[in-house]
């Protein structure tokens, strides 16, 4: 009676949110260290250096106290949008006012809902597409529309036939390293797709979380720079994957005609982005040398990656998946089982990973799963794969 009588006063759009899986299955694996998992996208917290953030956070206790403590301006700490536009935002005709600070990227995707989409919007995502994209827009109800990925980026010929037959109004794609596929867009289809854009006048939204853990330390240009009609184009990043997510900070490149509206649905969100975590942050980047940092995390991921590949090929020869050249995943299918047979049995084991249809619009048959491999240590990782081992044996035997 009492869920029913809750469900009756719920607004109708509470019907198409979608949980997260990855969540529910970390609160499982921090009550329980037993577990091993290859579950969350989990940076490594011991590569920023401690004694750095203690004097930045020092810093901002005695010389700027009276300004982290209090409300700040709503698109953030000018100091840190400057910051972030010269070290992070590689893209013309960008200045400090078109830098709007959220809190992660995820707000950024929030109020890219809230602006643009309602029942009537068409949007196109990738499949697989990153889950918290969809939990950010499925709220607004959209018809949503999938495009497959090719080893190297979209099908440049199913885009065009998508955007000819379709009313596309937004386009929403994470091309570097994306999460889950691990699949990185080459600068040819970054051009292609510009053009495509432009030509179709769809509206662009780029994640770009993980442009800077390219493991070679190669940054692609975003297809925003490639595109004519900028006022069409958002770009989102974080610091969550190259600093950490503990500060809940991003960042949105938003075009000026777009700029008024966003802004007042951030105040309507949170007033303004944590003010303390961002002069924190600006004095701990003004401190070190982020290209240095980027190196060091570059390093120990492609390291991380190349045990958990050894370690699928020396115990799971059978399994397939794209070795990727950066980002913090592997995409991993396995053959001739089920995903949700492989779950049931993996929790009994302690060992997890995201099953990939969490990650679809629409279920598919073939079993693949997404592998953290930036979180663990390697003898975890091998005890955790030799774990996943015994269970798919067990299925397929």
């Amino acid at each position: 009676m009492e869920s029913n009588l809750t469900n009756l006063f719920l607004a109708k759009r509470t019907k198409h949110i979608r949980s997260s899986l990855i969540r529910e299955i970390l609160k499982i694996t921090v009550k329980d260290s037993e577990f091993l998992s290859f579950a969350g996208g989990l940076p490594n917290p011991n590569l920023i250096e401690r004694e750095l953030l203690q004097k930045a956070t020092e810093k901002t206790l005695i010389s700027s106290a009276e300004s982290a403590l209090q409300y700040g301006d709503s698109t953030g700490v000018s100091e840190l949008k400057q910051l972030i536009l010269d070290t992070f935002v590689g893209m013309e005709g960008c200045d400090t006012n078109s830098i709007c600070i959220t809190h992660g990227s995820q707000q950024g995707l929030d109020i890219l809902g809230k602006l643009f989409m309602d029942e009537d919007t068409n949007v196109l995502l990738e499949d697989p597409v990153y889950l918290g994209a969809l939990q950010a827009f499925s709220p607004y109800q959209p018809k949503f529309f999938s495009l497959a990925l090719e080893a190297d980026g979209p099908s440049l010929s199913k885009l065009r036939e998508i955007l000819s037959s379709r009313r596309i109004h937004c386009y929403y794609t994470n091309p570097s390293y994306q999460n889950p596929s691990t699949i990185t867009w080459t600068v040819e289809k970054r051009i292609a797709v510009a053009e495509l854009l432009d030509e179709y006048e769809v509206i662009l939204f780029e994640d770009e979380a993980y442009q800077f853990l390219d493991f070679s330390g190669t940054v692609y240009p975003s297809i925003a720079s490639f595109r004519k009609n900028k006022d069409l184009t958002f770009v989102l990043g974080s610091f969550s994957k190259i600093i950490s997510p503990g500060f809940r900070l991003g960042w949105v490149v938003v075009p000026n005609v777009y700029l008024e509206m966003f802004t007042r649905i951030k105040q309507g969100n949170d007033l303004n982005s944590n003010q303390f975590s961002q002069i924190v942050l600006l004095n701990l980047l003004s401190r070190f040398d982020f290209k240095e940092h980027c190196r060091k995390i570059q390093s120990y991921y492609h390291k991380q990656k190349q045990h958990l590949v050894d370690c699928l090929a020396r115990y799971l020869p059978e399994v397939r998946f794209q070795n990727p050249q950066g980002g913090m995943f592997l995409w991993v299918e396995y053959p001739n089982v089920s995903e949700k047979e492989m779950m049931q049995h993996l929790m009994e084991k302690k060992v997890v990973m995201v099953p990939g249809n969490e990650f679809r619009l629409l279920d598919s048959d073939s079993a693949y799963f997404r592998m953290n491999f930036s979180f663990l240590q390697t003898v975890d990782m091998e005890e955790g794969v030799k774990r996943i081992a015994s269970v798919y044996r067990d299925i397929i035997t």
